[in-house]
């Protein structure tokens, strides 16, 4: 059985891995925190909860950052180093830097650590969590967001202090109307699902 394709019984499609999920190494963090100075160390680390899943050290140079960190292979530990060269933003964006991909030198602003080095999400065929997503998920998403912008006390929806209250009136519309988009959706999955069965669905 095939395992990609939208098609009705074509499988489910190929699974990529997300940037959300993987490790990035962003310079203009680097850069906000102050660290993207020449002949300057640093550690930096990623944490899922309480966890810590990685750390790398970097020493910032003239004209890269060098990353040391450690990669297991064949169940030892060995010592790695990358050198991510740093270029000026196309376009002659003022000071603004860019890395340059150690794989395809496209200047990205964001690298991941694909398991072996680090590289542009292109390079890894990383995909955004929201291109894997179908409309449903999308308008789930989108409610999300306007929902994180609102109180909530379980039951319903509470002005937050400092908040207008004709802002808080146009977000609760915009819920009613995301709801409205999800139940036509659901309504068309399940005519198409009915059809298929021989089964018809009265007109809205």
């Amino acid at each position: 059985m095939g395992t990609g394709g939208s098609r009705y019984g074509a499988g489910r499609p190929a699974y990529r891995r997300k940037c959300e999920h993987s490790l990035s190494f962003d310079i203009r963090e680097v850069k906000r925190r102050g660290l993207l100075k020449v002949g300057h160390s640093f550690s930096w680390s990623w944490s899922r909860g309480d966890e810590r899943v990685g750390e790398i050290g970097a020493r910032v140079e003239a004209d890269r950052v060098v990353l040391s960190y450690q990669r297991a292979s064949d169940g030892e530990s060995n010592q790695q180093r990358c050198s991510l060269f740093i270029a000026p933003c196309a376009g002659g964006y003022g000071s603004r830097q860019m890395f340059l991909c150690p794989c395809c030198a496209k200047r990205v602003a964001v690298v991941y650590f694909g398991g072996k080095a680090f590289a542009c999400r292109r390079c890894l065929k990383l995909v955004y969590a929201s291109e894997g997503e179908d409309k449903m998920g999308r308008l789930w998403r989108k409610q999300r967001k306007v929902e994180n912008r609102l109180s909530d006390n379980g039951a319903h929806y509470l002005k937050p202090k400092r908040m207008h209250w004709r802002t808080f009136e146009r977000l609760n519309e915009k819920i009613g109307e995301i709801e409205q988009e999800k139940d036509y959706v659901f309504y068309v999955r399940a005519g198409a699902l009915l059809a298929r069965m021989g089964v018809d669905l009265p007109e809205l």
